[in-house]
């Protein structure tokens, strides 16, 4: 018998929230760094609406965007005028974690290259806007 897994497929429901970056896996050509970012001031938080609203906020600054979720597992960032900004594929979404992967441009001309990010979120408490640990 055979079971054929299905892709997951997430909606704005499923990612609505306050979300922090935990840490950042850049893999380049066979070449592995891994961030970790521990220090809360420096950390970005993405806050996610149900309609497709965006706002990133870092200390007293903050930024409005807009974000939809294109074909159940790739996210994309939009300005406030609806231009492309940048484009995620979600690896992992549940409530307690977040995961997006962002292929990056080669480094060198020609193929065989392989350029791409990780990064691993956390949700955010509402009260304090620093990461649930």
């Amino acid at each position: 018998m055979f079971s054929c897994d299905s892709k997951p497929t997430f909606t704005e429901k499923d990612i609505t929230g306050a979300w922090a970056t935990d840490s950042i896996f850049e893999y380049t050509n066979g070449f592995v760094e891994k961030k970790a970012l521990n220090d809360p001031d420096q950390n970005i938080i993405y806050a996610y609406d149900s309609n497709g609203g965006l706002t990133m906020k870092k200390e007293d600054e903050q930024r409005q965007f807009q974000y939809q979720i294109v074909d159940g597992d790739s996210l994309v960032y939009r300005d406030a005028s609806g231009m492309f900004m940048s484009g995620y594929r979600i690896l992992a979404l549940s409530a307690h974690k977040l995961v997006l992967r962002k292929n990056r441009k080669p480094m060198f001309p020609g193929p065989n290259q392989q350029v791409y990010e990780i990064r691993q979120f956390s949700p955010v408490k509402a009260e304090s806007q620093q990461p649930a640990r």
